[in-house]
């Protein structure tokens, strides 16, 4: 095939094909890394068992015997799905989360195309579509595939609303978000930055109504679960509980406010022998309370520090459920993956901040993820979900390289 014919090869082409090209891609590495995410460690068995459970008719349990109300529900109930029609096959469940993969490349070119040109927005889809921690996390039954491939749909739902906020995008983007916040809680709290997002698109009385009707629909598909989670431990838990855990590691000082693995749990099993998730969870919120009081400027301090090894750490290597050992292999990859994107992406800020009135949503979006974790737990895990929008900025950046040489050549 010529230049020129790779030339006049249609962008659209080019989506498919990049698109296509990836998920084979992803589904051999899948079939040929069989041992990695395995649902017999780490979080994996923890919704490996809620499906098997449901399956058995035990209920949404962890062990069999006792309702859970640890993790959100609509990854395992994902899986329960699953098994429920094609039996259970874990690596199903893996083959699945590489059309989310796919998916994910493909909300983030339609996020992009809401701002910038069709090559940008296409660098966008390209990236996302290879970027390690994007590509890998399929191989494991972790929420990531499901939540980010959601959390990408409620950003774009979000978008076409404040483009045009008719009844049906509304209800649409609304019940895209609440199945989001039904996957990881973490996004509990997004009509209140879509609020403050709209104030600077509509004035005040029309903000109110459409984040009033948003938040309705919002809140559908969750009532259910919250109704399920009233009758069943007689406490208002909205998505479940959990946050202990984080808000505790997360700013114990003298493990500089990281998971320590076997050390971590050893200390927070001490504090909360015997106790039922609700009692656990409320007992490490306090201490967690309690600890952050006792010495405010050094928590303060970790906070600080938090918010930028949110943005600049990756893992030294895979996740195995024990404590890492440095991969200088894995390491080396993650590092040449991910830290020429951030100093694009803060690249991309600088060059397209006349236009900061159109990124509202998404600066918003970044600032809360970013915070929310620096105030609990900070993981390069956590992170995953907000690359997709760095690397638009990043793409963004080319963009700018692109045709800044372009017209310096002409």
């Amino acid at each position: 095939m010529t230049l020129q014919k790779i030339q006049n090869i249609s962008p659209k082409t080019w989506l498919i094909a990049v698109a296509v090209f990836t998920l084979v891609l992803r589904i051999v590495f899948v079939l040929a890394t069989p041992n990695i995410g395995s649902p017999a460690s780490m979080d994996a068995g923890t919704y490996h068992s809620i499906a098997v459970n449901l399956l058995e008719g035990k209920g949404y349990s962890e062990d069999g015997q006792n309702p859970s109300i640890f993790v959100a529900p609509l990854y395992p109930l994902f899986i329960f799905i699953v098994y429920k029609i094609f039996g259970v096959h874990p690596m199903l469940i893996e083959l699945i989360q590489c059309f989310l993969g796919v998916g994910m490349a493909l909300l983030t070119f339609l996020i992009a195309r809401r701002f910038f040109s069709q090559t940008v927005s296409l660098i966008a889809f390209v990236v996302v579509s290879f970027f390690p921690d994007l590509f890998v996390i399929s191989t494991y039954m972790y929420t990531e595939s499901l939540f980010v491939f959601l959390f990408l749909a409620l950003i774009y739902t979000a978008l076409l609303v404040a483009e045009k906020p008719t009844f049906k995008r509304i209800v649409i983007a609304g019940i895209v978000g609440g199945l989001a916040t039904l996957t990881r809680g973490v996004t509990m709290l997004f009509p209140f930055v879509f609020f403050v997002a709209l104030l600077f698109r509509f004035n005040l009385l029309k903000t109110v109504k459409i984040v009033i009707l948003y938040s309705l629909f919002f809140v559908l598909p969750i009532i259910p679960w919250t109704i399920r989670n009233v009758k069943t431990f007689h406490t208002f838990v909205p998505i479940a509980v959990g946050t202990g855990d984080v808000l505790w590691t997360g700013n114990y000082l003298p493990f500089d406010g990281k998971y320590n693995y076997d050390k971590t749990m050893a200390l927070m099993d001490s504090m909360t022998v015997g106790m039922n998730q609700i009692d656990r969870d409320a007992k490490l919120v306090a201490e967690a309370k309690k600890n952050m009081v006792a010495e405010p400027a050094k928590t303060i301090w970790l906070m600080v520090r938090k918010f930028f090894r949110f943005w600049t750490w990756v893992y030294e290597s895979a996740p195995s459920g024990q404590k890492r050992t440095t991969s200088s292999p894995v390491k080396l990859v993650l590092e040449i993956a991910y830290y020429p994107v951030f100093i694009l992406f803060l690249a991309g800020l600088v060059v397209t901040r006349k236009r900061w009135k159109e990124f509202v949503l998404i600066y918003l979006l970044l600032l809360y993820y970013a915070s929310l974790h620096a105030v609990m737990l900070v993981v390069p895990r956590y992170r995953i979900p907000v690359i997709p929008l760095m690397v638009i900025f990043a793409a963004a950046a080319v963009g700018w390289l692109i045709d800044h040489y372009n017209v310096r050549r002409i």
